[in-house]
């Protein structure tokens, strides 16, 4: 099936629907001698009319399936043949039919009414008539009519969205509507010559389902509630029953509230009583300051639990349970509460002995107020567009595995005492009314915590951070000594929008608050930078990846055992040092807080080479790399008799794989650009199709402090894109070619990253892999190409210091020898190429010979004075002769000051002399006049030719 069309596979999705109602069908009839007597006439005439049909529609599916079986070959042979013939419609036409009768049987089997149900079964017969009458309209035809255009647009909402009957059922079910894009396919799309009035298979299915939610809805909210009875010795009396009618009415003056707030209210005292009662068996703190510690005195905390649990108890059975309109149509979320409370309840209350029940003037002394005092700054900030409790309804539940949405999961709850707000508007707080929460998000790796309150007009939430750990000392372990805390102090807690600190009741709530973020942040330390003695270690990406997958790099699949992740956190951090070209990358991804057991790996990540995949979804990246662990060919050490093991980086052979999916596009854009950048700004850069090319400035500090160009070359080959990075010197070599726009270095370095492991007389141990080491400098080689002239000047101009280059051709040869009587001297160096680089009003004469000569290079200040260049050549000459000038020669050119350097001979340096260049033409001559003028020179005629100069 694996290779089955995605036409076939939504069937095969909707016979497994059809399937399951088909059992539920047979075992009821098995059952029950009784279910056609039951279900009435109608009904009974009615399934068996869709149970024909539906055969009828199975015995067309069971010929086609035959009449490819019968073309022979395997199971792959059978998915190929059958991809490419045309049968999509008839897959359609069957799938939708299935569809229908599965949401028929369905209805024949629920409570629905008989006039709706015969008005339903209309709808949808007319529909597959109106399919099938479309179908045979469109196979008379060439051209797609309008049905099957909504067909199609069907299958694509299909493919997309999942729609059916099972994508259906799961939206009515959910109280929703189905998505605009199926409701989108109207039925007015069938052709007029058809004269059918109905409307299509999946508007009358979504209408069905409609129904049925209905019908599971009344049927629902007309059975009885499932509640634990109310414990009949455990009840207030009338006097406290009193009291807390009274205190209640006190919030019902400014608000209303539903089935939902007085479930959430009576939940929150719950969890107050079993956090009393687990404060029993805990030492007490020993700090009696009215601030906003937790107050102590002759108070029992069972007591208090007591009480606690009379509220919750008589909000459930006094409160809710009494008003029918609380009860009326409850949803299902609310009557798992109902169980739960009551549940809960009954047990929390059974466990007091009745010699344990405090009498009644103990019961008065304690706390019997129903709602939670608030702080001034606790009411819900204007702007916000927050509703009272939609925050924090999802924190109180009953059992803290249910706490948080379905993408959340709660570690830590407790209560605790706080001050809100700045010194002006804070309160002394007693009791612990607030909620702390210390929970995590799927997608994201951090922790989270989370206050909030009894009304839910406070709810602040925020990350974890190492930096929360720094404000309070405490105990390294949840089950060490149980030492007094000293409350005194409050932690403070703060949020982006306001000021809260907090103060725990107990000592071993802090303890077990702040272990679990502690242990976590141990585990995963090595993501934070390190501080190096003679490096800087700077954090240059920080993400979190949905999934994170390490794959076998010669397929490019999973692991076996799979080595995997999800919710992780993704780091990139860089590691620069006093010389800028031994900088390197460290990629760390961490797991989850939510994991029991922590983790974090690292990998060693160069700056050059490092490939990624962006060819899947737009927010998946696939990266591979090579590090330090290739195992270079056998050798011998100085004696030839041993054997040494040498472990390398190896550029061209990635041995390490990932795939990632970040939580959005934008981060995955952000991670290639950190991975194929340089950290540092460019000072120039410019493109060549999907490649770019970046120049930047490097600096070392030390042992000899210098600035240098790097290189950073972007390619793409295929769906992969990588970088190469080259460092290039003042002091260099380059060949310029005008011609073809390309310029060649054949003297850049780029790094080389050397293992732990080199020529050594034994292997590492199999849990010791090699890894970087230290960096050291190689020669390369690499041309670069342009498509404009002005840009490859721009960015040979920016490999200088200020200088610009306006001028390049090549020339037949350019000779140092003076002129003869009759006329210059040929050289026999060979072709060169002549450029002219600017500096502000100075202007300078490069030329370089082929590589055929050593000194390849020749350099020259052009005097700026009138008459500094000799003309002596006719009217159509291509030679230019420069009198008498200094120049210079050497083996590479000073970019700095555009100069030749390291003669072979130290009396080659400087010489005197004239120049003569001979241009491949006459117009590359006269360019070279006007680059040095800026306008064209005037040609006077005279026996030696046309005069050139200043």
């Amino acid at each position: 099936m694996k290779e089955a069309p995605d036409e076939f596979l939504r069937l095969v999705k909707e016979l497994a629907s059809l399937q399951g109602v088909l059992r539920t069908l047979r075992d009821d009839f098995s059952s029950d001698k009784s279910f056609l007597d039951r279900l009435g006439q109608a009904r009974a005439q009615m399934l068996e009319r869709c149970l024909a049909a539906l055969k009828e529609t199975l015995q067309r599916l069971e010929k086609l399936v035959l009449k490819y079986e019968k073309l022979g070959g395997g199971e792959a042979s059978f998915w190929r043949k059958f991809k490419y013939v045309s049968e999509r419609k008839t897959i359609e036409e069957l799938k939708a039919k299935v569809m229908a009768h599965t949401v028929n049987l369905n209805l024949c089997m629920s409570t629905i009414n008989n006039s709706s149900l015969v008005r339903i079964e209309g709808s949808i017969s007319k529909a597959l008539e109106r399919q099938e009458a479309a179908q045979e309209f469109a196979d008379t035809g060439n051209e797609m009519t309008p049905l099957s255009r909504a067909d199609t647009a069907l299958s694509e909402a299909h493919e997309s969205e999942g729609l059916g009957l099972q994508g259906l059922r799961r939206q009515f079910t959910d109280t929703t509507l189905v998505s605009d894009r199926a409701m989108s396919v109207s039925p007015e799309s069938t052709p007029s010559t058809l004269g059918i009035d109905a409307p299509n298979v999946v508007d009358a299915v979504a209408e069905a389902m409609k129904e049925l939610s209905k019908v599971r809805k009344r049927e629902q909210a007309s059975r009885p509630l499932r509640v634990v009875p109310q414990d009949p010795i455990h009840k207030p009396d009338d006097e406290l029953r009193a009291r807390f009618h009274q205190l209640a009415n006190d919030e019902l003056q400014f608000r209303r509230l539903n089935t939902k707030d007085w479930l959430r209210v009576a939940t929150w005292w719950l969890l107050k009583a079993r956090n009393n009662l687990q404060t029993s068996e805990r030492p007490r703190s020993i700090n009696t300051r009215p601030s906003i510690s937790p107050s102590s005195g002759s108070k029992s905390p069972d007591s208090q639990a007591y009480v606690d649990l009379l509220k919750a108890s008589w909000i459930l059975y006094e409160i809710i349970l009494m008003d029918d309109n609380l009860t009326h149509l409850l949803i299902d979320e609310n009557r798992t509460m109902f169980y739960s409370l009551s549940d809960g309840i009954c047990e929390d209350l059974g466990s007091f002995q009745p010699i344990d029940i405090p009498d009644k003037e103990t019961l008065l002394a304690q706390n019997i107020n129903i709602w939670e005092l608030q702080q001034p700054k606790e009411e819900t900030f204007e702007g916000d567009n927050l509703l009272a409790g939609l925050e924090n309804r999802r924190w109180i539940t009953v059992e803290q595995d249910d706490a948080g949405g379905d993408d959340e999961r709660v570690l830590y709850r407790t209560f605790v005492n706080a001050a809100i707000g700045g010194k002006g508007y804070r309160m002394r707080s007693r009791g612990a009314p607030y909620m702390l929460l210390l929970f995590t998000k799927k997608g994201e790796s951090e922790p989270k915590l989370t206050i909030c309150n009894q009304r839910g007009t406070l709810a602040l939430s925020r990350d974890f951070t190492r930096n929360d750990l720094q404000e309070s000392s405490h105990p390294t372990s949840p089950v060490s000594g149980m030492e007094h805390l000293d409350n005194s102090e409050a932690i403070p807690l703060n949020f982006p929008r306001l000021n809260v600190a907090v103060a725990f009741t107990h000592e071993d709530d802090l303890r077990r608050f702040m272990y679990i973020p502690e242990a976590y942040f141990n585990a995963v330390r090595r993501r934070e930078p390190r501080q190096l003695e003679k490096a800087t270690e700077t954090l240059l990406f920080e993400s979190s990846v949905q999934d994170y997958e390490q794959l076998k790099v010669s397929t490019m699949k999973s692991r076996s055992p799979p080595e995997m992740g999800q919710s992780c956190d993704i780091r990139i951090l860089e590691t620069t040092g006093k010389e800028g070209w031994r900088t390197t990358r460290r990629l760390v991804i961490s797991s989850s807080a939510s994991e029991k057991r922590p983790w974090c790996t690292e990998f060693f990540l160069p700056l050059s080479r490092v490939q990624l995949n962006r060819a899947g979804m737009d927010r998946q990246v696939t990266i591979k790399w090579s590090d330090c662990s290739h195992e270079r060919a056998e050798g011998k050490d100085v004696s030839g008799y041993h054997r040494v093991y040498t472990y390398v980086y190896d550029d061209s052979n990635p041995n390490v794989a990932l795939t990632l999916l970040f939580l959005n596009q934008e981060d995955a854009v952000n991670f290639e650009k950190t991975v194929l950048q340089l950290s540092l700004l460019p000072i120039y850069s410019f493109s060549t199709g999907l490649d770019s090319r970046d120049v930047y400035t490097i600096s070392d500090t030390e042992p000899n402090p210098k600035q240098y160009k790097a290189i950073l070359l972007t390619h793409t080959r295929f769906d992969w894109k990588y970088a190469e990075l080259f460092y290039m010197y003042r002091d260099t070599d380059y060949q310029y070619d005008h011609s073809s726009l390309r310029v060649r270095f054949p003297q850049v370095y780029y790094t080389d990253y050397i293992s732990t492991h080199v020529e050594k007389l034994y292997k590492p141990p199999v849990n010791g892999h090699p890894h970087f080491s230290h960096c050291e400098k190689k020669v390369g080689n690499v041309p670069i190409d342009f498509d404009e002239e002005s840009i490859s000047q721009a960015f040979m101009s920016s490999l200088t210091l200020n200088h610009e280059l306006i001028f390049s051709r090549r020339a037949h040869y350019i000779t140092t020898k003076a002129p003869s009587r009759f006329g210059s001297k040929k050289s026999n160096k060979g072709n060169a190429e002549v450029q002219l680089w600017r500096k502000g009003k100075s202007m300078r004469l490069v030329s370089r010979w082929d590589d055929t000569v050593e000194d390849k290079w020749l350099t020259t200040a052009i005097p700026t004075t009138t008459g500094s260049i000799d003309p002596s050549h006719g009217k159509d000459s291509n030679r230019a002769v420069l009198p008498r000038v200094e120049y210079d020669r050497g083996s590479q050119i000073d970019m700095a000051n555009m100069m030749a350097r390291h003669p072979r001979e130290k009396t080659e340096a400087k010489k005197m002399g004239p120049i003569t260049i001979a241009f491949e033409s006459v117009r590359d001559r006269e360019e070279f006049a006007v680059a040095l003028t800026g306008t064209a020179p005037p040609r006077v005629r005279s026996p030696v030719g046309d005069l050139i100069g200043f």
